[in-house]
């Protein structure tokens, strides 16, 4: 807008600007412009100074104080320096035009203020879309974080729904495991047991514990490959390809359970859980340290287990003198550390909750005082005891009889302790 008290002065800007591409507005006082202004939006102004009733000092001072986007240039003929100073402070003024002008200069002064407001209003709205975007995206991070923390929620509630479906698949598995022949029912739970308290005496975290427990309750998976007249017999009663064969049921139990993402380490574990401290065991022949902590625990709790049961010796022993025999042979067969991890728990088995070991012999190997456990009939089905029955001195003579005529070539099932191991 173009303030000027001489028309044709006006006139002459008129002229001057028909032809660019802004909108011009003119006035011929302050007063009138002011109220265009109230009207209209004014990017720019161009005042002429010396002007009846409001001077244009005066003028652009309001303006400075009513529109301050507004950019404020001074029209002036006279050279009065203490006016232009004063108009320079008090009405903020961006540029000095002196008549008479230059068209083309007074044009790109024209240009250039115009450039000013929309670079100014440009910023000023980039200003607010940056503010709101920030707001937005506040809102949307705290949205985000509350989304987060609810699936963060689920997302634990499902591994430990897993976890809860993961133990009873293992327990399940376990104890079909133990329903095999030849197998004691309820160790690999009472093995189980112990290595999560030899777990908690060595501070092990918690999933490294989970994978040595798991690895306790499936340690013997392995087994259920092995054919009768190999699992019935004792390891130290073993030799040749029977001996050969029997080796490798961590290895196969290994096998078994690769292919559950879950059970891979309690896999590498049940390979492993025969290995010796001092690398004389199987398969690997691993030594010290080499052998991973989870399968040192698992041997010398098994093995603890084992000689406190009918499992490995005819005459289990106490835990007193069982942990004596795993000192006694700590730094050769098991690792010390875990040997006096063991005695810390101060761990007392309890026989009564383990099944009866089960052999099949022949009628050469029988025994006053076996008892069957499944009934014992002929190769013609004629019951000859029931299941349960002890035998006698009288029983097991009639049987060798019946054996010698070939009478009697049934496998005949009874509950045996196995040879004493030397310990």
């Amino acid at each position: 807008m173009f303030v000027d008290d001489e028309q044709p002065i006006l006139n002459s800007l008129k002229r001057l600007t028909r032809k660019q591409s802004f909108q011009c507005l003119f006035a011929s006082s302050g007063a009138e412009a002011l109220e265009i202004m109230k009207r209209e939006t004014v990017d720019l102004v161009v005042s002429d100074m010396r002007m009846p009733e409001m001077s244009g000092h005066e003028f652009l001072a309001r303006v400075k104080q009513q529109y301050p986007d507004t950019v404020r240039y001074l029209l002036t003929g006279q050279s009065d320096l203490e006016s232009t100073v004063s108009a320079l402070n008090d009405g903020g003024i961006s540029r000095f035009i002196h008549k008479p002008w230059d068209d083309e200069k007074f044009i790109d002064a024209l240009k250039d203020g115009l450039r000013v407001v929309r670079l100014e209003r440009d910023n000023q709205r980039l200003m607010i879309t940056t503010r709101e975007q920030a707001e937005s995206l506040k809102r949307l991070n705290a949205e985000l974080e509350d989304r987060v923390l609810a699936r963060t929620k689920m997302l634990r509630r499902a591994m430990r729904q897993l976890e809860t479906s993961y133990d009873a698949f293992v327990k399940t598995f376990s104890y079909f495991i133990s329903q095999r022949e030849h197998l004691i029912k309820g160790q690999s739970q009472l093995v189980a047991d112990l290595c999560a308290r030899v777990c908690e005496q060595l501070q092990l975290d918690n999933s490294e514990r989970k994978h040595v427990f798991y690895a306790a309750l499936l340690h013997e998976l392995g087994k259920l490959t092995l054919p009768d007249d190999v699992l019935g017999r004792s390891e130290i009663r073993l030799t040749g390809r029977d001996l050969e064969e029997y080796r490798q049921y961590p290895v196969i139990g290994e096998l078994s359970l690769t292919s559950i993402k879950a059970l891979e380490k309690a896999a590498q574990l049940i390979r492993h859980q025969n290995e010796h401290f001092d690398g004389s065991g199987y398969p690997d022949r691993l030594m010290a340290q080499k052998i991973p902590l989870g399968s040192r625990i698992l041997f010398a709790c098994k093995e603890f287990i084992g000689i406190q049961t009918e499992y490995m010796r005819a005459t289990p022993l106490s835990s007193e003198d069982a942990l004596n025999h795993l000192r006694k042979n700590a730094g050769s067969r098991y690792d010390p550390v875990v040997v006096e991890a063991i005695a810390q728990t101060q761990y007392t088995l309890d026989v009564s909750s383990l099944a009866p070991m089960e052999r099949i012999v022949s009628y050469r190997d029988l025994a006053p005082g076996m008892v069957l456990n499944r009934d014992l009939v002929t190769d013609r089905g004629i019951l000859l005891i029931s299941r349960g029955g002890v035998l006698t001195r009288t029983m097991v003579e009639r049987l060798r009889r019946l054996g010698a005529e070939d009478n009697l070539r049934t496998p005949i099932h009874i509950i045996e302790p196995a040879v004493e191991e030397n310990a």
